[in-house]
């Protein structure tokens, strides 16, 4: 389904917002590994924001700390009610966004038939 145009500027806006908070304040929650906010997505009236998170770790733990995320996620809630203006703060739902695994997946596979 097509997002209206304030759900996309929503949709960015927490993107923005939660991707400086992984970076600066929200290391502990994430154990000092690399997260990024790879997509937002608004419900339409804006009150559920679903979260796809993209862990980058070499030691396999990104299941572990997305359920930590999942875990307290009432932070996330908080950060977002202080930095983005909206009526309401939405219910966050967080996912764990695994595209990168896939394309390597499939980029692995390739790599093993051309040779």
């Amino acid at each position: 389904m097509q997002q209206s145009k304030r759900q996309r500027q929503v949709s960015s806006e927490i993107k923005q917002v939660l991707g400086e908070y992984f970076l600066q304040d929200g290391k502990a929650l994430v154990n000092k590994v690399l997260a990024s906010v790879s997509r937002v997505e608004m419900s339409p009236d804006l009150r559920n924001a679903k979260i796809y998170i993209s862990i980058y770790d070499e030691n396999d733990l990104a299941d572990e700390i997305i359920q930590h995320i999942q875990e307290n996620v009432k932070q996330l809630r908080h950060y977002i009610a202080q930095n983005v203006r909206l009526r309401y703060t939405p219910q966050i739902r967080i996912i764990k966004d695994d595209s990168m695994e896939y394309a390597d997946r499939i980029n692995k596979i390739l790599r093993d038939l051309g040779e």
